[in-house]
């Protein structure tokens, strides 16, 4: 099945990607290609994989690869909705399950509690890693 990649910006630097389909050796690179121009400026990606049915290893490796470009520039990502069996993989080889949200309301609330604290002075915008 092919991967359909939607891509919307929510908030100035947050991004909202949905993913249909499956997450593969044929589609990752479908995936790396959409993104590309937008990790510059984003400050959070969250996926919405309520319609992800299916993710190989090179699909984990593909949002491993997304992760750590995120962070080195102090982002983050954002996992939502997994179907049953896309959570069950990222359980089983333990990789982003800290970042695994079970809606898009839970995530939209995290964003705004951060992004309310850094304007409050209460947190300091997180640090690009050296």
């Amino acid at each position: 099945m092919p991967l359909e990649i939607s891509v919307k910006e929510t908030k100035p630097g947050a991004f909202l990607v949905i993913l249909t389909g499956e997450l593969d050796t044929n589609t990752y690179g479908k995936l790396e290609q959409e993104l590309d121009p937008i990790l510059v400026r984003a400050a959070v990606i969250i996926f919405e994989l309520k319609e992800l049915t299916y993710i190989s290893s090179m699909g984990l490796r593909t949002l491993a690869k997304i992760r750590k470009t995120m962070e080195e520039k102090g982002g983050s990502v954002m996992l939502v909705n997994p179907q049953p069996q896309v959570k069950h993989v990222f359980e089983a080889v333990q990789f982003l399950s800290d970042s695994l949200l079970s809606s898009l309301e839970e995530a939209d609330e995290l964003l705004d509690s951060y992004l309310n604290k850094i304007q409050k002075g209460e947190i300091a915008p997180r640090k690009p890693q050296a």
